[in-house]
């Protein structure tokens, strides 16, 4: 592919995707406020923008390879950890933007979760075990710190009670 194409559905990727997410937290402030149209209107944008962001990503890499999925996931996740959210956590905190430091202070820790989730499912998967493994997972809605098969009564990072772990 030429570096160009590349480059433009990288950025279209990006773009999309983070349009899908933005219009998302759009969609639940609209519900907050009680405007249920309002907020169908943002989730229906938001699923045409992940249907976008899918067909770019689709066209710039092969998604088909689950363990290859996980290997891309698992560098992912790794990254952030290591590199990403340290840095910018650091910034954060020199600024003295605390909710910008807490936001990634709480992305980091989850993320060394979700890495540690990867590397669990990439040997079951790799082995072809995907159905042994029936455990559920629970997501913090407050700070998004995931627990596999019952989530705590308080979140070990942001406090928040049991109620606001969102079961997956």
């Amino acid at each position: 592919m030429r570096k160009m194409t590349q480059a433009n559905l990288e950025a279209a990727f990006a773009g999309e995707s983070q349009a899908h997410v933005r219009y998302l937290i759009f969609a639940e402030e609209a519900k907050a406020k009680g405007l249920k149209n309002l907020a169908r209107v943002f989730e229906a944008f938001a699923y045409s923008e992940y249907v976008h962001a899918k067909n770019h990503l689709k066209a710039m890499e092969n998604v088909e390879d689950a363990v290859a999925n996980l290997d891309k996931a698992i560098a992912g996740e790794t990254y952030e950890i290591d590199e990403m959210y340290p840095k910018m956590h650091d910034e954060a905190i020199k600024a003295k933007e605390r909710r910008a430091a807490t936001s990634f202070r709480w992305a980091m820790e989850t993320e060394k979760n979700h890495a540690e989730i990867y590397r669990k499912f990439r040997v079951l998967i790799a082995s072809g075990r995907d159905k042994s493994i029936g455990q559920k997972f629970y997501v913090c809605s407050v700070c998004g710190y995931t627990v596999e098969s019952e989530p705590p009564e308080v979140c070990p990072l942001c406090s928040a009670g049991k109620a606001m772990f969102r079961e997956f």
